[in-house]
């Protein structure tokens, strides 16, 4: 399949209070899945952007895909609940625990055939220095 793949990063660091293997384990999900949701003979657009919004990240990945029906957008986060033909349904229900474990927020906004966009809200958490006190 052809494709685009694109991500936005701010240039500014910020950081959130996750696992890095969950965190990654969530992404590598909804990037794999807006990959799949890409009919064929369609040139893929896939974007990732991470963004500042108040004291969260939002994390935000775009697909340009067949989009989810409404009678499918209830269960999409229902474990075992897939559209693929292969595959166990478990990827977003698990991403879902794992956001919500932390505090945060996962949602979708879809359009039928035209694509759809998922977004990961975590809030913020400030690092702060220690000086050392001679």
């Amino acid at each position: 399949t052809d494709m685009d793949l694109d991500l936005k990063l701010p240039i500014e660091q910020f950081y959130v209070f996750a696992d890095k293997n969950h965190l990654m384990r969530v992404l590598n999900n909804l990037i794999k899945n807006a990959i799949q949701a890409i009919p064929d003979g369609r040139r893929g657009n896939v974007n990732v952007e991470l963004y500042k919004k108040g004291d969260t990240a939002i994390i935000k990945v775009n697909d340009n895909g067949t989009g989810i029906s409404n009678d499918k957008k209830g269960k999409v986060f229902v474990p075992n609940f897939t559209t693929k033909s292969s595959g166990t349904g478990l990827g977003l229900a698990i991403s879902k625990n794992i956001i919500e474990s932390v505090n945060g927020k996962i949602w979708f906004e879809t359009v039928e055939n035209v694509g759809t966009d998922f977004y990961v809200e975590l809030p913020l958490v400030e690092i702060v220095e220690l000086e050392e006190v001679e």
